[in-house]
């Protein structure tokens, strides 16, 4: 089961970006594409990934804290004086989330690996 969630995003991340390589003719915006697509991909694993090392469905907390970055992004342009345009602030957001899931992806699995490894 393990192995299917860690090649899951990762190996659906790359025929997404594939699929879409073949169908736009900059390079640039299929991988942005890809990206934004991956979010939904590295945070369902990422979901699943806590729900099986702390046995608790704890997909709302991890929910609520992505939908933390938004704000905390649209205070962060206030801060450097810059206008709030909402938009920008939804992209930069999104795949700034992108940014964080697949590393916390990636640490859930070696947390994971080394669990069950003790037991």
């Amino acid at each position: 089961m393990l192995v299917y969630i860690v090649s899951f995003p990762l190996v659906i991340w790359f025929m997404v970006y594939m699929i879409l390589r073949k169908i736009m003719p900059k390079s640039v915006n299929t991988f942005k594409l890809a990206c934004d697509a991956g979010v939904i991909l590295w945070f369902y694993a990422c979901a699943v990934l806590l729900e099986a090392i702390v046995e608790v469905d704890v997909f709302w907390l991890l929910f609520a804290i992505c939908a933390a970055i938004f704000p905390a992004n649209a205070i962060w342009q206030r801060i450097r004086h810059e206008e709030i345009i909402y938009s920008k602030m939804f992209v930069h957001g999104w795949r700034l989330l992108f940014l964080l899931l697949v590393p916390a992806h990636f640490v859930l699995v070696a947390i994971g690996i080394v669990r069950e490894m003790m037991y």
